[in-house]
């Protein structure tokens, strides 16, 4: 058959290296397209801290361009594409970290950074495919160039470096996509690996991941989602991908997956992100029935109600801040959450930097 979705060879979507695993017991939970909610964050929230971040000459930031947002014991450090700014608990700024550039010890643009809190390192992901190391005063460890794989994702859990990468091979037929997941030690040397897919596309592609919480930490287990969209002769191909993995004893593991209603293909559908927390399930995902809007989804295991929210939905009525706003996991931790707020005060004489709120979510 010569339909575009058919184009599409998944020689095995997950679980080569890992296994298999039944998925009868599997999780589904619906995702009504249609509906548009808003969702007070006091319904969802136990607390939510307000850290005014000092605006500098240096500590200057478009919250447009964040990748992550960490707190170690004492500091909070803010990934922007170009930089790591380092500001003390109460927001006063510190220091940056690294420097840009194409040479050793510096990175091209920023993708994503983790932190080893028991050595107080961080790790950076460059995408120039390189990690480079620095510990919490933003002297340079040691890096690594990986020349024949991209980093999608990264993560610091349980004494181990986690890395998502993926290698693309083009032939004279199509594009080949090999995802795996690797576990590194402090050398940045190999301990394993597990295979989390194999996709072949006919003709002129390109892939690309289209988010970067793609491997968090939740109470007790680790999660990974990976969604792309894939191009094919400047026409977007939206492929489904609906379902949340956990990683346990070098295996992925379904934990569940979403089910959208009143959409009888999925081809107009394209999650970009699926987490969850011991409570919530959070997604958002991009509908090209609404322009391009995106949708974000929380989902309460708990009372079994789900909300489908336009845009970014969210309601901070604990702050009273009337814009809805866009969550995201706070210190790759699932059961806290962050956003950016900039509240412009009468006396401002210029945009000051973005209030940074961190929520922990209900159990």
């Amino acid at each position: 058959m010569k339909t575009h979705f058919l184009c599409l060879t998944v020689i095995a979507f997950l679980l080569l290296s890992c296994g298999k695993t039944k998925q009868s017991n599997l999780l589904e939970i619906p995702v009504d397209i249609h509906q548009n909610n808003t969702l007070p964050l006091s319904e969802i929230a136990e607390e939510i801290t307000a850290i005014e971040l000092e605006l500098t000459d240096e500590s200057m930031f478009n919250p447009t361009y964040i990748e992550r947002i960490i707190l170690s014991e004492n500091e909070l450090f803010i990934a922007t594409l170009n930089r790591i700014l380092v500001f003390n608990k109460t927001g006063k700024f510190i220091r940056s970290i690294g420097s840009q550039g194409e040479g050793p010890r510096e990175y091209t643009y920023i993708k994503n950074f983790a932190l080893d809190k028991k050595n107080k390192r961080l790790f950076i992901t460059s995408y120039n495919k390189k990690i480079i190391s620095y510990d919490l005063n933003g002297n340079y460890l040691k890096e690594k160039l990986f020349s024949d794989i991209e980093i999608d994702g990264i993560n610091y859990i349980r004494e181990e470096l986690l890395l998502l990468v993926n290698r693309i091979n083009n032939d004279s037929k199509g594009v080949y996509s090999h995802s795996t997941l690797y576990r590194l030690n402090d050398n940045f040397q190999l301990i394993d690996s597990c295979t989390v897919r194999d996709l072949y596309f006919e003709g002129s592609s390109s892939i690309y991941s289209s988010h970067s919480d793609l491997l968090l930490k939740g109470n007790k287990s680790i999660y990974l989602y990976y969604g792309d969209s894939f191009y094919r002769d400047n026409l977007a191909e939206k492929v489904l991908r609906d379902t949340l993995y956990r990683f346990e004893n070098n295996r992925l593991i379904p934990e569940l997956k979403l089910k959208f209603k009143n959409d009888e293909t999925g081809k107009f559908i394209n999650p970009n992100n699926i987490y969850r927390s011991s409570r919530y399930v959070f997604a958002g995902y991009g509908n090209d029935n609404n322009k391009g809007i995106p949708y974000r989804f929380c989902y309460d295991t708990k009372t079994g109600k789900g909300y489908n929210m336009q845009g970014n939905g969210y309601i901070d009525d604990i702050n009273q801040i009337e814009n809805p706003v866009y969550i995201r996991p706070f210190n790759l931790d699932t059961e806290m959450f962050y956003y950016l707020h900039t509240n412009m005060k009468p006396d401002d004489l210029e945009e000051p930097n973005p209030t940074l709120y961190i929520g922990k979510l209900k159990q």
